[in-house]
């Protein structure tokens, strides 16, 4: 071979070492590309597909847990309620916190929903009128201008709702709709070897200033009670009994009204429950010969939120 040949060949040979260094190079960046793909793609659909899944579910379970503090407080202000009638002259208090936020997600998502707290911001109160064939009793004010605890969530996810605490019963509301979850310290019954009707009712008062706050992390309201009062309808017979509710969840209180006289065995003819807007009017009267007891106690709360800010 001669000299000539022999450079040429080495040269196609470095061509050839060249050629497939390239290509090595350019395998290794297509790679690269298609895994950076892949990585961009995963947490696309993971952001896109299962962050907004995992997040309604997390604000789900935050309600959830709203609602075990809310049922809470209720749970309280029975308890403490009941000390009050039988010892007005003891004063006692208790504090309940609201986790008011939720749905975060560590790494992914770690931001949380909010919510709003607030104390004597609705407008709620009851009336009753009590016919007798000499008389009509009626509890005036007495019963007018009760307090209320709201929580209202502002989730990112998941639908909002609202819990209210008013006269001693737990509301759930969302949207239009309403739904009493835990009905207030509320009786009907037959008595007197069913000849007569018991109409018991423990009304809640919360006394306060109107306030409010929004956070997402966890506040608190404190209770403390002030004494009780009653209608002192004590060994009266009525006739008929007129209960109005003003509230802006009529649909949870008209649904309560129809189940509780009809787990008492109320026949549907000797009593009616109505609505509006505003309002719920219940009205019970007994069949020829039957009477009705009315017993009505309200039990005082000073409420305060956030009692040591």
């Amino acid at each position: 071979m001669s000299k000539k040949e022999s450079v040429s060949c080495q040269r196609r040979h470095t061509d050839l070492r060249e050629f497939l260094a390239s290509e090595q190079a350019i395998s290794a960046a297509v790679s690269a590309v298609l895994l950076f793909g892949i990585v961009v793609s995963v947490i696309t659909l993971v952001y896109v597909q299962y962050i907004p899944e995992w997040k309604t579910s997390a604000e789900q379970s935050h309600m959830d847990d709203v609602f075990y503090d809310m049922s809470g407080m209720k749970n309280e202000l029975d308890v403490l309620s009941g000390f009050t009638r039988t010892d007005p002259s003891t004063s006692l208090s208790v504090s309940v916190p609201i986790k008011m936020g939720g749905g975060s997600l560590p790494i992914f998502s770690p931001g949380k929903s909010s919510g709003r707290l607030a104390i004597n911001e609705d407008d709620f109160g009851i009336s009753i009128v009590g016919t007798t064939p000499g008389i009509d009793y009626n509890s005036d004010s007495l019963l007018r201008g009760l307090g209320t605890v709201s929580y209202k969530s502002d989730n990112n996810y998941f639908v909002d709702q609202k819990y209210v605490y008013e006269g001693g019963a737990l509301i759930l509301a969302q949207e239009s709709y309403s739904l009493m979850r835990l009905g207030p310290q509320m009786d009907i019954r037959r008595t007197d070897n069913s000849s007569n009707i018991t109409v018991e009712f423990n009304v809640i008062d919360l006394i306060g200033p109107i306030k409010a706050i929004s956070s997402n992390s966890i506040e608190e309201v404190n209770f403390r009670t002030n004494g009780s009062d009653s209608l002192y309808w004590d060994g009266v017979m009525f006739t008929d009994m007129t209960m109005t509710i003003q509230t802006s969840y009529p649909a949870s209180w008209e649904s309560y009204f129809e189940t509780l006289a009809d787990a008492a065995g109320i026949d549907a003819a000797e009593y009616s429950v109505s609505s509006n807007d505003t309002a719920v009017v219940f009205f019970l009267e007994g069949s020829f010969g039957e009477d009705i007891r009315i017993n009505v106690t309200k039990t005082f709360f000073d409420a305060r939120l956030n009692l040591l800010s």
